[in-house]
């Protein structure tokens, strides 16, 4: 067995099949702590930015392909009594996207557990980043995520870039079959 044809069997099949899917997210590298001109900045105790210094800052967002994209809806009830529902979020991604479309170092978790993503208009914490597959190189990676509101979570932060309608790798327009 030459694994390395094994590896482009796999790789091959999995982009046909995110070809059929499409699905993608927008994400986020983190930029981790360091000086205030350059990286992210955060007060140690309330983990939130400091007035002035920047705060947590993220590189631009890339799209990223994805095999599969699941949400976990809140399933208890928005009430009066402030409970705010958010939704947690589990992806699949090849690592041949990954690094196609640049992500530093996706083979590592520790770089990427304080990444940001967005699907479907939501933020997502990266919470679990989980590198599987090695055949020669590792295959997959299953990430799960909760959502965020960036204007309540990221105070004092710049964040991420704000999505237009237009950002979304979608068309904005129908094809037309006629």
């Amino acid at each position: 067995m030459d694994v390395r044809r094994e590896l482009s069997n796999i790789n091959k099949h999995l982009a046909r099949h995110q070809n059929v899917a499409g699905l993608t997210v927008v994400w986020y590298e983190f930029i981790p702590l360091g000086s205030a001109s350059v990286n992210s900045v955060y007060d140690d105790v309330y983990d939130e930015g400091i007035r002035g210094t920047g705060g947590k800052k993220y590189s631009d967002g890339v799209v990223l392909p994805v095999l599969l994209a699941t949400e976990q809806e809140d399933e208890r009830r928005a009430i009066a009594d402030g409970r705010n529902p958010l939704q947690t979020m589990n992806l699949f991604i090849d690592m041949k996207s990954m690094v196609d479309v640049g992500l530093q170092e996706p083979w590592e978790y520790r770089n990427h557990l304080n990444d940001m993503f967005v699907y479907d208009g939501r933020y997502y914490n990266v919470s679990s980043y989980k590198v599987r597959g090695a055949i020669k190189d590792e295959v997959f990676v299953l990430v799960s995520g909760y959502e965020t509101e960036v204007e309540e979570e990221l105070v004092n932060d710049p964040g991420p870039e704000e999505l237009g309608v237009d950002a979304y790798p979608w068309p904005t327009t129908l094809p037309n079959l006629g």
